[in-house]
């Protein structure tokens, strides 16, 4: 009876988590990509590249200064919430807070250092984005963790609408509303909305997340438990970062060594791209506590999560990549007739985003099973070919030669996954051999 109560709550979580992702899914591509053609209207083309590169960039260091412990939060904590051990929850967080908090400040005063030395002046609007975004690493990265904690209390669609949805929407909305007031919109501007609007997203995820009621806060835990949280969640942080290197390498250096023009348009490509990912993201933050929960209860549980998540993985990925496909040009055309020259980058890049993505159930598994330095070294391989790559392509092939560049990498990386993963398997159900 035990059994079948539980198969029976898993079902249900994975069908209203399922159902609910989805919608948000769908809707939050659509306000992003909403975002984004309001962006690329409002601003020049290189405006809207530069925008970009620096929301990557404060993207990318809001992971970092959490060194993984978001991305370790499902592991460590499912179970302690369902076990009712509010301690060691806050414990966990807390913890982690400390130390993004801190690396945060740290990485806005080498950015802004860095940027008044490369610019020589205080004028705040003589100063590359990057330097403004960073100001929201903080934010993102505590929003961030408070979204994970409700992921691990199996609260997905409170744990993601605030991200997927009310940011790029809100953003959108205070920028039109802008325009109606002032014609001559400026990049500082969109940079300043952006910020706001982060913080009051963040603040809303905080606030949610303490409806989890907690009843005790604890303000300290144990040295030996947190050297293992830091021990389970570095390699995570690492493939996490490399993947998002893998994902932002190419805009980097189309920025360094491409047409400037084409920034903007190879931007909206991966926007476009990014539909993959995101379903990506959904499936592993809805699959993630399952299998911490599934690893605790044996080989058969882990089996059927797996086949569980391979199902989910393809249900999303393959409409979606048929989309793209078919309405590929149509779709880019929303940006502007001129970004419809990209449609050939769009579907190179739709291969590796694929592949990269069911890599990612196999990665998850690995990292929750204590394979996650293997995970993180097949990722630093990838980002270093694809790096290689791309310096040796763009400047002949411009972003024809980035989509090829990191399409090919993917699927190398990805095929690397599978193969290991596969292997600590037999491993793992075969000891002795």
């Amino acid at each position: 009876m035990g059994k079948h109560s539980e198969s029976n709550g898993e079902g249900s979580y994975l069908r209203r988590g399922g159902l609910g992702l989805v919608a948000i899914g769908v809707v939050g591509f659509a306000a992003d990509y909403s975002l984004n053609i309001g962006l690329s209207r409002v601003l020049d083309t290189f405006e809207y590249g530069d925008y970009k590169v620096a929301r990557n960039f404060a993207v990318f260091f809001s992971a970092a200064v959490l060194l993984g412990g978001d991305r370790a939060c499902p592991r460590t904590l499912t179970g302690a919430l369902e076990r009712g051990e509010s301690e060691r929850v806050w414990g966990y967080l807390l913890f982690y807070l400390k130390i993004a908090l801190s690396l945060s400040f740290l990485v806005i005063a080498i950015t802004w250092i860095s940027s008044y030395f490369l610019v020589g002046e205080t004028d705040p609007s003589a100063h590359h984005p990057i330097a403004w975004l960073a100001l929201t690493i903080p934010i993102l990265a505590t929003g961030a963790l408070a979204s994970r904690a409700l992921q691990s209390a199996k609260r997905p669609v409170r744990a993601t609408l605030p991200w997927r949805v009310m940011l790029p929407l809100l953003i959108l909305l205070v920028v039109l509303a802008w325009s109606l007031t002032d014609d001559d919109m400026t990049l500082m501007t969109v940079v300043a909305i952006a910020i706001l609007v982060t913080l009051v997203v963040s603040a809303w995820q905080i606030w949610d997340a303490q409806r989890l009621a907690l009843p005790r806060l604890a303000l300290d835990s144990e040295i030996s438990e947190r050297k293992h949280w830091i021990a389970v969640s570095l390699p995570m942080i690492g493939f996490f970062l490399v993947t998002l290197g893998l994902a932002q390498s190419d805009i980097y250096l189309m920025e360094i060594l491409g047409d400037e023009h084409e920034v903007g348009l190879y931007a909206a490509v991966e926007t476009t791209a990014h539909l993959l990912v995101l379903i990506q993201t959904i499936v592993i933050g809805l699959m993630a506590p399952l299998v911490s929960l599934a690893i605790e209860s044996g080989a058969k549980a882990c089996a059927k999560t797996r086949r569980q998540g391979l199902v989910v993985m393809l249900c999303g990925l393959v409409p979606a990549t048929a989309l793209l496909y078919l309405a590929g040009a149509p779709i880019l055309g929303l940006f502007g007739a001129h970004f419809r020259v990209a449609e050939t980058e769009l579907y190179i890049l739709l291969v590796g985003n694929f592949a990269w993505a069911l890599a990612a159930l196999a990665a998850l598994w690995m990292q929750y099973t204590g394979r996650g330095f293997t995970v993180m070294v097949i990722a630093g391989a990838a980002l270093l070919v694809d790096s290689a790559l791309n310096v040796a392509l763009i400047p002949h092939y411009g972003m024809r030669g980035a989509a090829a560049s990191t399409a090919a990498t993917l699927v190398l990386a990805a095929m690397a996954l599978a193969i290991s993963s596969s292997f600590n398997r037999r491993r793992a159900r075969n000891p002795g051999n």
